[in-house]
């Protein structure tokens, strides 16, 4: 592991918006008490968790997936290794890395866990917490095609560039909003368009990182 890499990661977890809770659907949105595609916003949030498990290599990159057409929630889109918890799961961390092997075969034993960052506010009343990893660089990645579609990796430095977030305007029943996004080429050169929470919480990281850089 490249130690000075390491040693930036866990600074970031301790600038002064790390643990800050963001509602990244409020952020862009002030004039929407909540998403179009929801009639209403949830009474209670529902709790998750996800890993952004950096992978230690000469070309450090962050595992994302691609989640299964099938799934009973943001079906399709592109997601960092996660869901929610269960009975068992030692808190978020837990949640993260049992999630991180269920969907994409990534062993625990493969896996430094840093720290997490502040909670993060979707727009469909998910309330997810992002733990930060670093994994081995050997590690072993295969997609649960029960859950995932595609598990795809992007390097590093090209999230951890603000100059590549943007936001992007989108319409559900004739109501336009904003969402976060950050366009990316994976590591077999393929264009992904990640947006939403996942390009919110890849945000928080890339704004905690330049903080220490």
């Amino acid at each position: 592991m490249s130690s000075a890499l390491l040693a930036q990661l866990e600074a970031s977890l301790r600038t002064k918006d790390a643990s800050r809770e963001r509602f990244l659907f409020r952020e862009l949105n002030p004039g929407l008490p909540h998403t179009p595609i929801l009639n209403k916003p949830p009474s209670k949030p529902r709790p998750a968790a996800v890993l952004i498990g950096v992978r230690m290599s000469d070309e450090p990159t962050v595992i994302l997936t691609l989640r299964a057409p099938t799934m009973p929630s943001h079906a399709g889109q592109i997601a960092l290794p996660g869901g929610m918890p269960s009975e068992g799961d030692d808190g978020f961390v837990g949640t993260a890395i049992r999630e991180a092997e269920e969907e994409v075969g990534l062993s625990p034993s493969a896996v430094r866990v840093l720290g997490s960052y502040g909670p993060h506010h979707g727009g469909l009343g998910y309330v997810v917490t992002p733990v930060l990893a670093a994994v081995r660089g050997d590690a072993d990645v295969v997609a649960d095609p029960r859950e995932v579609a595609d598990v795809f990796e992007v390097p590093l430095a090209s999230l951890l560039d603000l100059s590549g977030h943007v936001t992007e305007n989108r319409q559900f029943k004739e109501v336009t909003y904003q969402m976060y996004a950050v366009p990316s080429l994976d590591t077999a050169g393929r264009h992904w368009n990640i947006w939403g929470l996942t390009a919110g919480i890849l945000r928080t990281m890339a704004e905690c990182m330049d903080e220490v850089a």
